[in-house]
């Protein structure tokens, strides 16, 4: 009885609640006072179905018992009124309006294929019965919400930033989390499909021209020039393994015995994620590595990589030379804009076949030749460190809330500036980051040299229209892709199809691979069209917290569980340094950390489907169900 009245009294304010979950379209921004917020009419009417998983996401919630936040869900609930208030009385006007231009309304929905307001509503009031039954149904102690008040976006606070559980795959075995809509294709293609965003939509960018200098600004106009890191992984103690001309193989069975691998968990406990200043010393490789310099070595290399093994390559010259050019003088005036001296001077490139330029008849004006192909960059920036990378096209911020990282609009030369801060101060965790990304079109490889950009012609093998150790398919290239990280950005897990050269130009950076088998530890999203398609959310760090009950208390149940499948998936754990490729084979999944400041840039050689049988291949990451408990 007491629990029947209890329910009884919060009804109107559970029914008010679960209309601003159907309004919002999802949208926590409204819900915790931040931004606008999105109607759901502004949605396609398919894609409604979220609201109620949600709500039974927050009723699964309750009933695993986290209701220790007892009175600040209450607080939370009022504030969920409050800010759905305008909604609703927006929509009401809206609703009204759109009765009396029925005629208007019937033509748009031919042009538009969008429901008519009249069947809108009705599904409206038949979602509204079914999530108020969600969050206020029988034997559910309403006075508990395990939503953080203080949620910002899709993954969480600031300092510790917990995945959205409708961002989740099902877990193995919990078939009941099928039901997310979001991981239904059929959600992305027609009528459903997301609407394309603007590239200035205020959700996905941020323009910071004109802003105030930031803080970390006057700072980092005081530091010295010398931008050294606190630890140079360039420099630091290695030990490698033992040099092999093949893989190693069971004298039983046959059975591949390459690579070592660890459980994540065991890796991350001898050396945690964001703990950048003690790293172990020496640290101990267990790829191998293959000197460029030594042909034997290099066909060596090859064998390896036909069977889709990693390896890692050093003293590669180009990546030995680009070192040395890649100033930050050098790619800000390739990236912000053509050279100073070039337009500044005009002055004439001479000497092009050697000897006395004034004597010849080569010498070539600048100014008349055909400028080099532009460069493109965009920085990113997150919150805190943690980069979860997504498709910005399909994002729906109605079902999602808004996106875990925006692009801004600072050129190459104030992002270079930030992560020389970073390395001189030792950037927290927790503060905000930024990445560097740019990429070369597949086409520029069979442009006239003279106009690739300059990532092209520095690192030419990646460019080469012939077959060479790095990029050994050409016809298959997809481009090159670059990455300038900064101390301590970590890019989430994920795989590429295609057989992977990753090239790092300077500095050094963390690449913790996983084979395809370990699919099913690693809350990968396998539904195409999904914005996260191909990535997992989770932040592996948060391994090292599950203990920590104050914490984690506003985690969801969904998070913990796949953190503890995460904790014993095989892996890898690999140092690359600049002057060093790293062979990532098809389909094997790679987290990275950056380390210090760095360039990197790679590129992929097609896909091979075969993969091997002790670590899987492109079956087991379709499926997504290798080695399983």
């Amino acid at each position: 009885g007491g629990q029947e009245t209890a329910i009884e009294a919060r009804g109107a304010e559970a029914e008010e609640a679960a209309m601003e979950v159907l309004r919002s379209g999802g949208d926590r921004g409204v819900a915790a006072g931040h931004g606008d917020g999105l109607e759901a009419r502004d949605a396609p009417d398919g894609r409604l179905t979220a609201a109620p998983y949600r709500a039974k996401a927050l009723q699964r919630q309750i009933q695993d018992g986290q209701n220790a936040q007892a009175s600040r869900a209450q607080d939370r609930v009022q504030r969920m009124i409050q800010g759905a208030s305008s909604v609703l009385l927006k929509h009401e006007r809206d609703r009204d309006r759109d009765i009396h231009t029925d005629a208007h309304h019937r033509e748009r929905e031919r042009d538009m294929d969008r429901p008519h307001p009249q069947n809108q509503r009705r599904h409206w009031a038949q979602l509204k019965d079914f999530v108020t039954a969600k969050i206020a149904g029988p034997n559910i102690n309403t006075n508990t919400y395990s939503q953080d008040a203080s949620k910002e976006d899709a993954t969480g606070t600031a300092s510790h930033r917990w995945v959205d559980p409708i961002l989740l795959p099902p877990l193995p075995g919990k078939g009941d989390q099928e039901q997310n809509p979001l991981l239904d294709e059929s959600m992305y293609h027609g009528k459903n499909k997301p609407q394309k965003h603007a590239k200035q939509d205020a959700h996905f960018f941020v323009s910071r021209k004109g802003d105030p200098p930031m803080e970390w600004e006057a700072v980092a106009d005081n530091l010295d020039t010398d931008h050294a890191p606190k630890v140079d992984y360039t420099a630091h103690e290695y030990v490698y393994p033992e040099l092999l001309s093949e893989p190693p193989r069971s004298t039983t069975d046959g059975t591949l015995q390459y690579p070592l691998v660890r459980k994540l968990g065991d890796i991350l406990g001898a050396w945690p994620q964001d703990d950048l200043d003690q790293p172990p010393s020496p640290f101990v490789e267990t790829l191998i590595h293959f000197d460029y310099n030594d042909p034997k070595q290099r066909e060596a290399s090859i064998q390896f990589r036909n069977l889709e093994l990693p390896f890692k390559i050093y003293n590669v010259p180009e990546l030995q030379h680009a070192n040395q050019k890649w100033t930050d003088e050098y790619v800000a005036e390739n990236f912000d804009g053509r050279t100073e001296r070039q337009r500044k001077s005009g002055r004439k490139l001479q000497g092009l076949r050697g000897g006395d330029a004034s004597k010849q008849q080569n010498e070539v004006d600048w100014e008349k030749m055909p400028p080099p192909s532009p460069s493109q960059g965009t920085a990113q920036e997150s919150h805190n460190n943690f980069f979860a990378f997504f498709a910005p096209q399909q994002w729906s911020v109605a079902d999602m809330g808004s996106p875990p990282t925006k692009d801004n609009d600072w050129p190459f030369a104030k992002w270079a500036k930030h992560a020389r801060y970073a390395d001189q101060v030792g950037l927290n965790a927790s503060e905000p980051h930024y990445y560097w990304q740019s990429g070369v079109p597949a086409s520029e490889r069979v442009q006239d040299r003279h106009k690739w950009s300059f990532v092209s012609r520095d690192l030419p093998s990646f460019s080469d229209p012939k077959p060479n150790l790095f990029s050994f398919s050409p016809r298959e290239q997809k481009g090159i892709q670059c990455r300038f990280g900064e101390r301590g950005v970590v890019a989430a897990t994920h795989y590429d199809s295609g057989r992977n050269m990753v090239g790092m130009i300077t500095g050094a950076k963390r690449y913790i691979l996983a084979p395809p088998k370990s699919c099913s530890k690693l809350a990968i999203v396998k539904t195409r069209g999904h914005p996260i398609f191909r990535h997992s959310l989770l932040n592996f760090e948060h391994i090292s917290l599950l203990n920590d009950t104050d914490i984690v208390k506003d985690m969801s149940v969904q998070e913990r569980e796949w953190l503890e499948r995460a904790y014993d998936s095989q892996a890898i754990d690999t140092v690359l340094k600049s002057g060093e490729v790293l062979y990532i084979p098809s389909y094997w999944f790679h987290y990275i950390i950056s380390l210090q400041k760095s360039a990197q840039c790679n590129v992929r050689s097609g896909r091979d489907e075969v993969g091997t049988p002790e670590w899987g291949s492109r079956a087991d990451v379709e499926s997504c169900e290798g080695d399983k408990d």
